[in-house]
């Protein structure tokens, strides 16, 4: 009995910790918003592209350009916040690549056709996270809507 006692609880918690991690490990966000190409808010950062196993950023100035690349790895994946492990390669050599752990967070409406989406970047090799704005457009959102 004792035997059949065990392996029944073995059983319920490796199903529970599978469908815990359903959300990582489904190579999608389970939020679309954030497919879309992120729009910097301010001139400091730059156009970003998400997918669950890769990051993008292109220069602040022409977002043809490309500034930085990441292979990631997709660790939280909730509908108003991802989180990305990802191993950074910045395309200016005076700029210093390495493990990042982001964060991309749905923040609030900032007008009509920008709702706002906060990354935190966090360098495993600094203390602090750099905090950088974001707008992608909201859903439901129609062209004709006035700000």
């Amino acid at each position: 009995m004792r035997k059949f006692i065990f392996i029944l609880g073995l059983f319920l918690s490796l199903s529970a910790n599978a469908r815990a991690d359903d959300n990582v490990n489904k190579q999608e966000f389970v939020n679309p918003i954030f497919y879309q190409p992120l729009e910097p808010l301010s001139r400091t950062s730059t156009w970003t592209y998400l997918t669950p196993t890769s990051i993008k950023s292109m220069t602040p100035l022409d977002k043809n350009k490309v500034a930085m690349t990441g292979e990631c790895e997709l660790v939280e994946n909730q509908q108003d916040h991802i989180t990305l492990l990802c191993d950074i390669f910045w395309h200016n050599p005076e700029e210093n690549g390495g493990k990042s752990i982001i964060i991309y967070s749905i923040k609030d409406l900032f007008s009509s056709d920008c709702l706002r989406i906060e990354e935190s970047d966090r360098s495993l090799n600094e203390e602090y996270p750099s905090i950088s704005s974001y707008c992608v457009t909201p859903p439901n959102y129609t062209s004709s809507e006035s700000d």
